[in-house]
């Protein structure tokens, strides 16, 4: 018996090497790295663990059958869920979209320390099972945060919100949504910069950019991120800052999933009390009002005001017809500040501003947010240009009749100024990954989103959200307005987001990428979300 224990270790050895695993390029991890030797360091022999013997060598189910069973073996049932198990079909059930909860894995490990993320890490690696990892769970397409047959890496359990005893900075673990971080932070009024919206997750929004109420004030999330502890491929437990693995950190903000797992998350925190903000709501005509107040807002009064953001957003719903959504806020408790003088004199058939904690605003950006449903986002960005607003928005309308009558369709095409104070705290700590400059702007987001019922209306609702994306393109050409930045927060699995940061930065982030993960563990193993070469489906609709 333990012959045969031995042999098959072995195989498992030469097996890892055969895969790249063994020797690698000088560099961060050791040319000698070997998975099993770093496993033994952090106390999990797996010679004996029986789960491992007559190993597959290669991806599929077999391997992650090992995997789990390893993973199982070392943590309990209750921290690994199983397939048939109704914990684990609540898990599944539980995400955002209808496309990512189809999607089963081999089974969901939930990790309490940054230490058990290292060992999956590499339990993942030897057994070579992929893996994606899940934080708040609101990606729009299957795959992003789910994967089918291998191992779903769970942040729930990593919900730390810890203040720092001067004030400075506070530990956010990637566990937490944002509501969660805000009601926290605000009994002490403070707050960090983060998401909008009550249910989306830390990490996913932070990795990917990260859009505040509070930008045009500090800049993106990632902007205001201290340090992050990072669980890499070898395994090693570091922390990127400014001053530690600087190009680690860099690439962190901005390029997504593609370095590591994020086990912390360090970020600056700032003093913030009661606020003013809501939604009005104004009809058809309208319309031209309220895209002139959004682009004078780009231009003049959000440099002019730094505590104000806006969003504006069109949409259809049966029996309303087509109606614009205007989002405000202001950093302070002071209602109709002048910086929305011309917003508040659009007549609005419905209004929610007032004035309320941040925790209560991004619950109220919530509400009407359909969970469970059919998703698609899509996300591009151009220069500021008030012919393109009306182009964008009319041929939205043009188009959406080809889908209206998809059962529980609520579709919506939104306008996003990236403004000259969150381009400026773009620059800060060295600046980000996402390759936008001041020199260029403003720019603004215009992303679509629809939600939907039946599986049988998805390809033409896709060719409706690319056949818009793709006139929009092609009028901000002949304006020369084009911008090749896609946020990756709102992209779809079509687009290619880290070619959109530009050609320079494309390659300092697979640099950054092939120094701290030279076998492409998080290139190959964890193939979910949006990698550093092309996109998810390269088959636009």
């Amino acid at each position: 018996m333990k012959i045969t224990l031995i042999a098959s270790i072995s195989t498992v050895l030469a097996t890892a090497c055969v895969q790249g695993i063994g020797a690698v390029a000088q560099g961060f991890e050791p040319p000698d790295f070997n998975v099993f030797q770093a496993l033994l360091d952090k106390g999990v022999d797996i010679t004996s663990l029986p789960q491992l013997s007559n190993p597959t060598g290669g991806h599929g189910n077999g391997s992650c059958s090992q995997a789990c069973g390893v993973l199982e073996l070392l943590y309990g049932s209750s921290d690994v869920l199983s397939r048939q198990s109704s914990a684990y079909d609540g898990f599944t059930s539980s995400y955002w979209s209808a496309q990512q909860g189809a999607v089963d894995p081999c089974c969901v490990f939930k990790p309490s320390t940054a230490l058990q993320v290292s060992i999956v890490v590499l339990i993942a690696r030897l057994t070579q099972c992929p893996f994606v990892v899940k934080g708040g769970g609101h990606a729009a397409f299957a795959g992003a945060s789910s994967i089918e047959d291998g191992i779903t890496i769970s942040m729930e359990r990593l919900n730390r919100i810890v203040v720092s005893p001067d004030r400075n900075v506070s530990d956010i673990g990637p566990g937490n949504h944002w509501v969660d971080v805000y009601s926290t932070l605000e009994k002490q009024n403070l707050t960090v910069i983060g998401g909008r919206i009550s249910g989306v997750g830390v990490p996913g929004l932070i990795l990917g950019g990260g859009i505040s109420f509070f930008s045009n004030k500090y800049g993106w999330a990632c902007d205001n991120v201290a340090s992050y502890e990072v669980v890499t491929a070898s395994g090693a437990i570091v922390t990127a800052s400014s001053t530690s693995y600087p190009d680690l950190y860099w690439a962190l903000r901005g390029g997504g999933n593609n370095f590591g797992i994020v086990t912390n998350f360090k970020l600056h925190t700032y003093a913030q009390g009661l606020m003013w903000g809501g939604q009005r709501i104004a009809l058809n005509e309208s319309f031209p009002a309220v895209l002139d107040a959004i682009h004078n807002f780009a231009i003049t009064y959000s440099d002019q005001d730094p505590d104000a953001a806006q969003i504006v957003s069109f949409g259809y719903t049966e029996g309303c017809g087509a109606l614009a959504a205007i989002q405000i806020e202001y950093a302070k408790p002071i209602s109709n500040a002048s910086v929305f003088n011309e917003i508040n004199a659009i007549p609005a058939v419905q209004s929610t501003t007032g004035i309320h904690t941040l925790s209560e605003l991004t619950i109220m950006m919530n509400e009407g947010i359909v969970y469970g449903a059919r998703e698609t986002y899509w996300g591009v960005s151009f220069k500021v240009n008030r012919e393109l607003f009306t182009y964008l928005v009319d041929t939205f309308y043009k188009f959406l009749p080809r889908i209206i009558d998809a059962k529980g369709l609520l579709p919506v095409i939104s306008i996003q100024v990236i403004t000259e104070g969150q381009l400026k705290g773009m620059q800060k700590n060295g600046g980000n990954a996402l390759g936008l400059e001041p020199a260029g702007g403003p720019y603004f987001i215009m992303n679509m989103g629809s939600n939907w019922n039946e599986t049988a209306d998805d390809a033409r609702i896709l060719e409706f959200n690319a056949k818009v994306i793709g006139l929009v393109k092609e009028k901000a050409k002949q304006l020369r307005a084009d911008n090749d930045f896609i946020y990756m927060n709102y992209a779809s699995q079509f687009q290619d987001v880290v070619a959109g940061y530009g050609a320079e930065n494309k390659a300092k982030l697979i640099e950054v990428s092939k120094k701290y993960d030279p076998t492409g563990v998080f290139q190959i193993l964890q193939p979910g979300y949006f990698k550093l070469e092309g996109a998810p489906n390269s088959t636009v609709p």
